[in-house]
């Protein structure tokens, strides 16, 4: 007789471990017998994203405020086992697929929706590629709040990029504000002459000058003229300054390598179809991949519509 309440004890604690919710027992229990010192395999199957998070705060040592907003099932295989801060970059490129970002809060972090991120704004302690950052860049020979028109669309809707005076203040992921300020370098030149004669260092600068007069073909007004010269590789442009500033642009953002490394980006679309414009640049990404090819190694990109964001 002194031993039933044992039992019931006992059996009680059994239901309640059976009606734990699955998710809830994906928890990360430290580096596996295979794990060499200081490696950790990050693999999860349609866990909660609160789970991922528990998971990284535990590799890492960070601690975390979450957003109620973030929220959503993750899954991730890792095929070897990875360090602390390789654990960290793929954490920070989970978030962004889902939508989500990482800021630094003080002695802590955040974790909060894109749009949330950069409205809080980032600071210089943020890290790697992924991370939201605020910069500020002076423009010496050109208008800014022209120029920030133009770079607009290369800023998703979940960044920012105005201008304050004479300088521009983006908000994005470190590696877009690092990809604008090299842009921005490049288009900042003194423009006062009626030609500009802009030298390519990867592009090939026959098909961007074919490409740039076939989108200014059917323009109403004036359009400004483009002429490739293939000794020196450059083009030629003549127009309003304003025409200029536009193209000086287009062509910065087109005139870029195309052997940097394997690289996976997810580009959000506003008012185009991702599925139709798939064909369009892949056979665009094929003719410069081919140009690319005759003076370094170039390889071929792989372009995908995901029709449930439509990007």
């Amino acid at each position: 007789m002194t031993r039933r309440p044992d039992l019931r004890l006992a059996a009680l604690t059994l239901a309640l471990a059976l009606a734990l919710p699955a998710t809830a027992q994906q928890t990360y229990d430290g580096p596996t017998g295979l794990d060499a010192p200081g490696q950790h395999t990050l693999s999860l199957q349609d866990a909660d994203m609160d789970v991922l998070i528990q998971t990284v705060s535990e590799i890492t040592g960070r601690s975390f405020i979450v957003d109620p907003r973030v929220e959503g099932k993750v899954t991730v295989i890792s095929a070897k086992p990875m360090d602390v801060d390789a654990v960290w970059r793929t954490f920070a490129s989970i978030l962004r697929v889902h939508g989500y970002a990482v800021v630094p809060a003080g002695g802590m972090w955040k974790v909060l929706p894109e749009a949330a991120a950069a409205s809080d704004g980032g600071t210089a302690q943020a890290e790697g590629p992924e991370a939201i950052v605020t910069r500020v860049v002076e423009v010496k020979q050109v208008s800014a709040p022209e120029l920030a028109l133009i770079l607009q669309p290369l800023v998703p809707s979940s960044g920012k990029i105005a201008a304050q005076g004479s300088n521009l203040v983006i908000t994005d992921r470190a590696a877009n504000v690092d990809r604008l300020s090299r842009l921005i370098a490049r288009i900042d030149t003194a423009g006062g002459s009626e030609v500009e004669v802009i030298p390519l260092r990867h592009a090939n600068a026959a098909e961007i000058a074919r490409t740039l007069t076939q989108l200014d073909g059917n323009a109403a007004t004036a359009a400004p003229k483009l002429v490739a010269d293939a000794r020196s590789n450059s083009v030629l442009l003549s127009g309003d300054a304003g025409q200029r500033l536009r193209l000086r642009t287009l062509v910065a953002h087109l005139d870029t390598p195309l052997s940097e490394g394997d690289q996976t980006q997810v580009i959000y679309l506003r008012n185009a179809d991702a599925k139709d414009l798939v064909p369009v640049l892949t056979t665009m990404a094929a003719t410069l991949t081919n140009t690319a090819a005759k003076t370094e190694t170039a390889q071929p990109a792989s372009i995908e519509a995901h029709a449930g964001t439509n990007a």
